[in-house]
């Protein structure tokens, strides 16, 4: 029984005890008067009010004690501090709910959190939760960033703020617009979801359809589903990184980078480029196109590189699977290059090109163009011409070197230099037949038109003789080393069917 009775009068005492401290009481007042408001009796503090509940404390001009129902209402330059809860909240009114410990402050409110401050005039707190609300405009201030909205809140036990409609973050990095933010003020780390903007200090524009992640301390933005537009480029993209300290800027999946001055647009699955040094590069199903005055040069590889220096250092190359598409040119080779200064397309292990109805082949081949169209190419060793003409023969030559003359799209005429060897058709019989001219010679030019052989001019030891018709064998048709890779040929569908940013 004792033993019961000893635990019943703990229970008792320390019950008595929390109530004791949960109870508000009146520390000091200059005056003391008893009234009724609202019908419950209330004691009126007059003049230096201070008031106590557990390790809170209230400092207030007046106020109404409701003792009954533990509650008080606070008047004038009214200020709630408690070190324990670190808890430092001013307004000009406060209505104080002692055993929910809720409170609700109004007009010129200011709370106080470390180095945060939210300003509002209209703040209901939750000392459980240790969270403030606001729902008529606040404005929260720390170290670097000011941060605006309709509706919000602040947690100051998890250091977390959420601002809801108009939301504004203004730093001094960036300067970003929404409607729904998360902030940690502690990380200075901002969350936005919807629709976003941002303006960086050096004017570039971000655009976000879902939402934006931005980081003070690191000058780093990630924008989901958006827009990243600089004065020379724009980048679309389903993530986008703005590194702005390390210079960079980065885009993950359905990515396109285009490029103002330039009219070039890159797009790949992975795009990364360098700001300190002007370069691009893509992969990941990556191509780009180039717009040339009416018509667009598309090129594809599992990696582009594009450096856009001054204007004497301006390229851009594919590796690993080149393949080109232009209009009047289609190409495909190992690795290529594109130099913008000088309009030149350099092709590396085992270049082929198809223009309308000829295939070029080298071991690598230059080409330099003129008014957006092909001018020249420089193939260099093992090089073969293929024209095919209207009545589907194969006309060829090869060679160790070559240079190949182009105009209006057409070949014009070929250059052998070492090793030369051709087969062209001539002539015809009435029934579609033609006599095939087979020769060698060390150094040859041959004249095309309409990828009809006009005219050869051969240099030094010549070998040659002119079968008829009748008397051509098949395997006499072809060169040694012939193929026609027509099925290789690239496609404009087969470069730029990959993603979904497509034009």
């Amino acid at each position: 029984m004792n033993r019961h009775f000893l635990t019943l009068l703990t229970f008792i005492l320390s019950w008595s005890a929390v109530q004791a401290q949960t109870k508000i009481t009146v520390k000091y007042t200059d005056l003391l008067k008893p009234g009724v408001v609202n019908n419950q009796p209330v004691r009126k503090l007059l003049g230096n009010v201070h008031l106590i509940q557990g390790t809170t404390n209230i400092y207030c001009d007046s106020a109404y004690f409701y003792q009954n129902n533990n509650s008080a209402q606070a008047f004038g330059h009214v200020h709630i501090l408690d070190e324990v809860d670190t808890l430092d909240l001013r307004g000009d009114y406060m209505e104080y709910e002692g055993n929910n410990r809720l409170v609700k402050v109004r007009r010129n409110v200011i709370f106080k959190d470390d180095s945060t401050n939210l300003y509002t005039d209209f703040l209901d707190y939750d000392r459980d939760t240790e969270t403030g609300y606001y729902y008529e405009g606040g404005k929260l201030v720390d170290s670097t960033n000011v941060l605006t909205s309709v509706q919000g809140f602040y947690n100051s036990r998890t250091k977390k703020a959420r601002f809801i409609e108009s939301v504004v973050l203004e730093s001094p990095d960036v300067y970003m617009e929404t409607d729904t933010l998360d902030y940690y003020t502690i990380e200075k780390e901002a969350i936005s979801t919807g629709r976003t903007y941002a303006l960086t200090a050096e004017k570039d524009t971000l655009r976000s359809t879902r939402g934006m992640r931005y980081k003070q301390l690191e000058k780093y933005s990630e924008i989901y589903k958006g827009t990243i537009i600089t004065k020379e480029y724009e980048i679309n993209g389903d993530t986008l990184i703005a590194n702005d300290s390390l210079k960079y800027y980065q885009g993950i999946r359905n990515v396109s980078l285009e490029s103002f001055e330039d009219s070039l647009k890159i797009y790949g699955n992975q795009v990364y480029y360098d700001k300190l040094t002007s370069t691009a590069r893509a992969y990941d199903n990556a191509y780009l196109r180039k717009m040339m005055q009416g018509d667009s040069l598309f090129i594809k590889g599992d990696t582009l590189l594009s450096v856009q220096g001054d204007d004497s250092v301006k390229f851009l190359s594919a590796f690993l699977g080149a393949e080109m598409y232009k209009s009047d040119m289609q190409a495909r080779a190992d690795s290529l290059t594109y130099n913008l200064s000088d309009s030149t397309i350099y092709m590396f292990r085992d270049p082929v090109i198809w223009n309308i109805d000829s295939q070029i082949s080298a071991d690598s081949i230059r080409i330099t163009t003129a008014n957006n169209r092909v001018h020249r190419m420089y193939l260099t060793q093992n090089s073969f011409v293929i024209s095919q003409d209207t009545s589907m023969n194969f006309n060829q030559v090869k060679g160790r070197d070559m240079v190949v003359y182009f105009e209006n799209g057409y070949i014009e005429r070929s250059d052998v230099f070492g090793n030369g060897e051709s087969v062209y058709f001539t002539g015809d019989t009435g029934g579609g037949s033609s006599s095939m001219n087979k020769l060698k010679c060390s150094n040859m030019s041959i004249y095309f038109e309409n990828n009809f052989v006009t005219e050869l001019r051969t240099y030094r030891e010549v070998d040659g003789s002119l079968i008829p018709p009748f008397e051509i064998q098949d395997p006499e048709r072809k060169l040694r080393g012939f193929v026609w890779r027509i099925s290789e040929k690239p496609t404009l569908q087969g470069i730029v069917k990959r993603l979904r940013y497509d034009r």
